[in-house]
């Protein structure tokens, strides 16, 4: 049936079906979307099944009426209702690729900003290397730290995180550059590598290369990785998933487009995004940033790896982690968690990781 014969009722009920099947919650026609779990992450498996039941709509329309009886009303009515609550980046906040290819050097420059950086000086055995995409990583760095069980520690930060430099495209591109590094801080394994998210798909291509060079990875943590569902559509290129994640960014901190950058970076860096190392100068090329990160896995096929791998997941995410991850990874043990979001708190709060990755890589 197409949207057309659909009453506004119908059309609720739908999304309604949708949001709590996704969310494993009631939803009533009057409930925000973001405040009752759900992301921007999440907007897209929604779109995609709300297409199954003829409702082809755009990530605009989730993020402008984010309740069932809003989005019922814009699907349903010829002219568009009052948005439930409007949000809209400022528009300073987007930078297009084009622009930032041509204002940032490469990161293969001698003097480009380094990705690897001590979170933990002083300890026994080799260190713990761990791999993060970008995005909330003031909270993500603070609470992985933990995780070396009297080691050293390192993080890795994207090429473009930090300082005037092009994000890079590819995971296998990024597995690269993080290696320069990481063998000049330690020439020789046994390797200790984690990751997080879009981080922990990184680390996994990082211990393949250092496998196939002979050298031994003890330990590749993988907590949440990406599941390698289909995130965006795969004629996107950079400037329309930067657009996308502005969108999001603007449900998420109720922006309204008169913001300067300095009150956005203030919003964020209140939730522990960035830290001090970073200003609001930073923010419009770190969307782009994280635009290439997205582009980059939503490109990557996992080949096979015969090593030991602790990967930790979410339930929710299980059918394409089997799908995708576990044939790949005949060593692989398992450890599943049951928070159902795509944020990182919950699961790198949780003490049954900590003492996981604790064990795992006591010296």
């Amino acid at each position: 049936m197409t949207p057309e014969l659909l009453s506004r009722s119908e059309v609720e009920d739908i999304v309604r079906g949708v949001w709590g099947r996704l969310l494993d919650t009631d939803v009533l026609p009057t409930d925000d979307f973001f405040e009752i779990g759900g992301d921007s992450l999440l907007v897209v498996e929604v779109l995609l099944e709300l297409r199954e039941h003829g409702l082809d709509l755009k990530a605009s329309a989730v993020f402008k009426y984010p309740t069932p009886a809003a989005l019922a009303q814009f699907v349903t009515e010829t002219t568009t209702p009052a948005p439930a609550t409007v949000t809209q980046a400022p528009p300073a906040l987007f930078l297009s690729a084009d622009e930032l290819w041509k204002t940032h050097r490469s990161t293969w420059q001698p003097d480009a900003p380094r990705c690897l950086f001590p979170l933990v000086r002083e300890g026994r055995g080799e260190p713990l290397y761990i791999v993060h995409w970008g995005n909330d990583a003031g909270f993500v760095w603070s609470a992985t730290s933990a995780w070396g069980s009297g080691r050293p520690v390192y993080g890795f930060e994207a090429p473009g995180f930090r300082g005037a430099v092009r994000p890079v495209t590819t995971i296998n591109d990024m597995a690269d550059r993080y290696l320069v590094e990481l063998l000049e801080q330690q020439p020789k394994g046994p390797y200790h590598l984690a990751g997080h998210c879009h981080g922990a798909v990184v680390a996994y291509e990082m211990a393949r290369k250092l496998r196939a060079r002979s050298q031994e990875v003890a330990v590749l943590g993988m907590v949440k990785p990406s599941a390698l569902e289909r995130f965006v559509s795969y004629g996107w290129g950079l400037d329309e998933i930067t657009r996308y994640r502005l969108e999001s960014l603007a449900a998420q901190f109720g922006l309204t487009g008169d913001e300067s950058l300095d009150e956005v970076f203030s919003r964020m860096r209140k939730e522990e995004w960035y830290d001090d190392r970073l200003g609001p100068q930073d923010l419009p090329r770190l969307q782009v940033q994280w635009s290439a990160l997205a582009l980059a896995l939503h490109q990557y096929e996992p080949r096979p790896y015969d090593g030991p791998v602790l990967i930790v997941q979410d339930v929710k995410d299980r059918a394409d982690t089997e799908l995708n991850w576990l044939p790949v990874l005949p060593q692989a043990e398992t450890l599943w968690v049951d928070h159902g979001v795509d944020l990182p708190r919950p699961t790198l709060r949780d003490p049954r990781v900590l003492e996981l990755m604790r064990s795992k890589l006591a010296p």
